[in-house]
């Protein structure tokens, strides 16, 4: 390799990084990398404090009900193995009538993750398509 040619690359690269801009994007991105997960843990806590701020509200209240009947044994990790209350569910679709994007925002909101796609994994189509006409 020439010689010359390593020079003008060292030379252009202290150029680069001397550059006050570049030091504090590098600065802000290794930041970032350092306290990720005590970033995500506050803006879990956060999220976690709203919802319970509200728990006793009527929105609340059926999220919580929609969780409970996807996963009856309250085991977090069981919640795809558990069987699902269709029958409450479908008590849950009359309650939610008028509500759903409240409910949805408030599901969300606690579980981290859309209640329509939780109820796709849990119903058959045919229970999907019915509860969806309920709620409609």
């Amino acid at each position: 390799m020439n010689p010359l040619v390593v020079a003008q690359g060292i030379s252009s690269a202290k150029s680069f990084f001397s550059n006050r801009k570049v030091q504090i994007v590098l600065l802000l991105i290794v930041l970032y990398f350092i306290f990720k997960k005590k970033i995500k843990r506050f803006l879990d806590n956060r999220r976690l404090q709203k919802f319970q701020k509200d728990e006793g509200s009527i929105i609340n209240q059926l999220a919580q009900q929609y969780r409970a009947a996807f996963n009856p044994s309250g085991i977090s990790w069981m919640i795809n193995f558990d069987t699902t209350k269709t029958q409450a569910i479908e008590r849950l679709a009359y309650q939610t009538k008028g509500r759903f994007q409240a409910i949805a925002n408030a599901y969300e909101l606690r579980y981290k993750e859309l209640l329509t796609d939780r109820l796709r994994r849990e119903l058959s189509a045919d229970e999907f398509q019915n509860w969806q006409n309920i709620v409609d």
